[in-house]
């Protein structure tokens, strides 16, 4: 091994206590395949931004909830595979939303509140470390120009429970609010899955997708995500380049 491989091999041991870094969350920050290009969920390309070592284990799924994923046994999955030292960042909330589907509805002040601590509680009782994040923003702005939050009570529940935990936060919601308000309602287009017809093969009739990032947006929310831990010191952000 050369010296300077050395050398950065001994600072990522001594900085991260992470193997992995695994990613419990939705549709906006799951992986997609090529078929489904350009659209791409944030922490499918969070490994640009990891050190060498660290591995990013992106277990975010479409459609879930802090409901289902439990139900469908994807957080078992997770906890077993957990180890030592590891962090799992907890996204949810676009679907624990959705009232007309009992499957996944997760009540705010209620189910949702107790599914995070539940996460967080478990995620400690594994020697790991829980970080929340609150749900990214939807691109959905009032004709005045303003962007709406769509999210409801959820982000300041996850805020608090986060606090009420002593869970470290990172506040996806507050930052890709700001994010989409200075870049507008036509500026923000470019970071979402607006395509035209026939401009990607997944896409024959095109898309107004304001939900899910394309490349270039899903890439601007990892790095503020990254530049958020950082900026805070947390635990996490000694895992990142």
């Amino acid at each position: 091994m050369k010296w300077g491989s050395l050398l950065l091999f001994f600072g990522f041991a001594a900085g991260c206590s992470a193997q992995t870094i695994f990613v419990a969350g939705d549709s906006t920050a799951a992986n997609y395949s090529k078929k489904q290009a350009p659209m791409t969920g944030w922490a499918q390309v969070l490994n640009e931004f990891v050190k060498p070592g660290v591995k990013v284990e992106n277990r975010a799924a479409g459609g879930r909830s802090t409901k289902s994923f439990r139900d469908e046994k994807r957080w078992d999955r997770i906890l077993n595979d957990l180890r030592p030292g590891d962090f799992v960042m907890i996204q949810f909330g676009h679907n624990d939303q959705k009232k007309d589907q009992p499957g996944i509805y997760a009540e705010a002040e209620t189910a949702y509140r107790e599914n995070l601590k539940r996460f967080v509680a478990e995620v400690r009782a594994k020697k790991a470390h829980p970080v929340i994040l609150t749900s990214v923003s939807r691109r959905l702005f009032r004709k005045d120009g303003t962007l709406i939050q769509s999210l409801g009570k959820y982000p300041q529940v996850a805020r608090e429970v986060a606090k009420e935990t002593s869970t470290p936060l990172i506040d996806a919601n507050a930052m890709t609010m700001d994010w989409l308000q200075k870049a507008g309602d036509q500026g923000s287009v470019r970071f979402f899955t607006h395509v035209a017809p026939g401009e990607f093969p997944g896409y024959p009739n095109g898309s107004k997708d304001n939900s899910h990032f394309r490349d270039t947006g899903a890439r601007a929310v990892a790095e503020m995500i990254v530049r958020d831990a950082k900026q805070q010191n947390l635990g996490i952000a000694r895992c990142f380049r």
